[in-house]
């Protein structure tokens, strides 16, 4: 068998080999390829340059003097960023332009927060309080509120993309586990993670305790002014001023005043 010439659309021009090669110089340069591994969605590569160069310029700077200098550097990256809001040195953020951080919020060291992109969001109120080693990491199309003055234990984690909503006046304690969503897994011939997962969201209303340690699934509910047990995973909605303890979470008692004490006097007068 003879081999067959090539025909002369087969062989490459010099001006297509040059285009190629440019259109894998500019590969490198494309973001979204390195999107696994940045772990977030940036919009172009110029807003992940701007954003990177600007926050590794001033975020090593220590103390107070550090924090002042943050809040007027980082003010054009972020969606919003409220007068005296506090960043301490190696928080670690990404996707400012999806964070708002309220007046006077404060982010202690080693916190983690993730945009992921500009259709998501994070809002912390004012006055709330991200302690060391807080992971919040909204995903695509997710949305993560903390209301004023809310108080989130260190290495808490609150995970999207389902949106997850945190109330007033609320004390998240430490090592929690807050996500807005959950693997499907019904066929197991399957691989879960290719399985897709179900996003409905999750809503802890004010004045709520979540002692240490507690986890709260996708699709749950926590009234208002209830208290969960350390250690607790919350699988169904807590009805108000509940007090909850358990694996899954039940609810054993509720709070407010106990059945007020008879007057004396009242008995007295109507054994009479």
């Amino acid at each position: 068998m003879t081999a067959q010439n090539p025909t002369p659309q087969d062989v490459p021009t010099e001006d297509t080999q040059t285009l190629s090669g440019f259109k894998k110089l500019l590969s490198v340069f494309d973001v979204k390829r390195y999107r696994y591994h940045m772990r977030y969605d940036p919009t172009s590569i110029w807003s992940y340059v701007v954003e990177s160069t600007v926050l590794r310029s001033v975020g090593w700077i220590p103390g107070l003097m550090g924090a002042l200098v943050r809040n007027v550097v980082y003010r054009p990256l972020f969606a919003q960023l409220g007068t005296l809001a506090f960043i301490e040195t190696g928080v670690e953020l990404k996707s400012t332009g999806s964070i708002s951080l309220g007046k006077r919020t404060v982010v202690q060291g080693n916190v983690h927060l993730n945009g992921w992109h500009l259709d998501s969001s994070i809002d912390l109120k004012e006055f709330a309080y991200l302690d060391r080693g807080v992971n919040i990491t909204v995903h695509e199309q997710g949305h993560i509120e903390i209301g004023p003055r809310t108080y989130v234990g260190p290495y808490t984690c609150i995970a999207g993309p389902g949106p997850v909503s945190i109330g007033k006046q609320c004390l998240i304690s430490s090592h929690c586990g807050i996500y807005g969503n959950n693997h499907v897994f019904d066929d197991p011939n399957a691989y879960i993670r290719k399985q897709g997962f179900t996003c409905k969201g999750i809503v802890i209303e004010d004045d709520c305790w979540l002692g240490t340690g507690v986890r709260v699934l996708d699709g749950v509910t926590v009234g208002y002014g209830s208290v969960i047990g350390a250690g607790a995973v919350v699988t169904k909605d807590i009805p108000p001023y509940s007090i909850a303890v358990g694996i899954p979470a039940r609810v054993i008692g509720q709070r407010g005043p106990s059945d007020p004490k008879p007057d004396p006097n009242q008995v007295i007068a109507a054994s009479v």
